[in-house]
């Protein structure tokens, strides 16, 4: 039986729960916790008499390529150790492994059914997106990506002087008491700082769209499973629906045929099979598309609203096909039925791997506590 490969880091429930879901179904998986490269873990691939051979070996890990079956390209990582090489050889080390790893997914287990392609997850920006977005007829709020002050300020008058911004990547900073995130924000023309530091990096402004309630669409191939959000029943979620999760309601809804293949027809010109897309449903009915995940997050949504998620995906994985057989009545696996055994597994394997180091700011006094 071929082998189901997930490709993580520590700290990852969903890879831990897929992969006690797998094992329960009889299907062979196997995580790699590419974080282990290269202090823990040795990459290997070899030319010989013509032919290739990959080898891969790290704690609880030694694999074949031709024993994969299915690769769950979930949250590929790598982590230089600073303390093990002299400050000079800092940036040839992480170009090496950067260059080195970037080669080796983007030409492992050919064979094998990618969930993302790895190639496609590095060329899914928000901007190709939007672009694919339009092409493919879905609707789009107007959307300025930028650094240039004159820009904005153009862009905020033309929109009645209320706008949202967004950053590229979320970011993260901390004292010793609370962690501080970068959610999506309302922003006013006497919001703005000075030019000078507005030109210092891009970011995504966007005009506000009214909410009726927002959608999150997770596509596994041609099926889609629906969530509907319920953020404006919330007081901290109007804006941004995480940031007010503590108090969101959902439940399951049925998507438009529509819409479910215009999502789908958006992954195949991005080379994805699998995401999880955020959706404005407004007050007059219109779907707005503002953007899709390729390794989004979808047990929350499950414990949620009850839709049998981590089965589907699990089948998903198993039979490596974007047309997969599978039916809500014969669901096998629920996440609550494997949510402790996986929590157990996370902790577990977390004490055998490298982990990343902490990429948050502290603003803190002296010295920071432990996160």
């Amino acid at each position: 039986m071929k082998t189901v490969l997930t490709l993580s880091r520590p700290h990852d429930i969903h890879a831990t729960a897929v992969a006690e879901a797998l094992e329960r179904k009889g299907v062979a998986s196997l995580l790699w916790y590419t974080s282990d490269f290269p202090t823990r873990a040795t990459e290997t691939v070899r030319f010989a008499q013509g032919r290739r051979r990959v080898r891969l070996r790290g704690p609880e890990l030694s694999l074949s390529e031709h024993a994969i079956g299915a690769v769950w390209n979930r949250r590929p990582a790598l982590v230089i150790d600073p303390g093990r090489i002299h400050p000079a050889d800092q940036r040839f080390v992480e170009q090496g492994c950067g260059t080195f790893r970037r080669s080796l997914l983007d030409t492992l287990a050919p064979e094998a059914f990618w969930v993302n392609p790895h190639r496609a997850v590095e060329h899914s920006s928000k901007l190709r997106q939007h672009q694919r977005a339009l092409e493919v007829g879905l609707e789009v709020p107007d959307t300025l990506y930028t650094n240039d002050p004159g820009e904005i300020r153009a862009f905020l008058r033309e929109h009645g002087g209320r706008i949202v911004y967004k950053p590229f990547r979320m970011t993260a900073w901390r004292d010793d008491t609370k962690y501080h995130m970068t959610y999506t924000s309302l922003l006013t023309e006497a919001q703005l700082i000075e030019d000078e530091l507005l030109s210092m990096v891009p970011g995504i402004y966007q005009a506000l769209v009214p909410k009726a309630y927002e959608l999150r669409v997770t596509m596994m191939g041609r099926r889609a499973f629906t969530a509907k959000l319920l953020s404006q029943e919330t007081e901290t979620g109007r804006l941004d629906w995480r940031k007010g999760y503590d108090e969101l309601r959902m439940e399951p809804f049925e998507l438009p045929t529509e819409v479910a293949e215009q999502c789908f027809t958006l992954m195949r010109g991005l080379d994805l099979v699998f995401g999880c897309f955020d959706f404005i449903v407004q007050p007059d009915g219109r779907y707005v598309f503002l953007e899709v995940n390729q390794a989004g997050q979808f047990l929350f949504v499950e414990n949620d609203t009850g839709l049998p998620l981590l089965d589907a995906f699990t089948e998903f994985l198993r039979q490596g096909s974007c047309d997969f057989d599978w039916s809500p009545d014969r669901v096998s696996v629920r996440y609550d039925e494997v949510k402790e055994a996986a929590f157990h597994r996370f902790e577990r394997e977390a004490a055998l791997h490298v982990q990343e180091s902490e990429d948050t700011w502290y603003e803190g006094p002296g010295q920071p506590a432990s996160p």
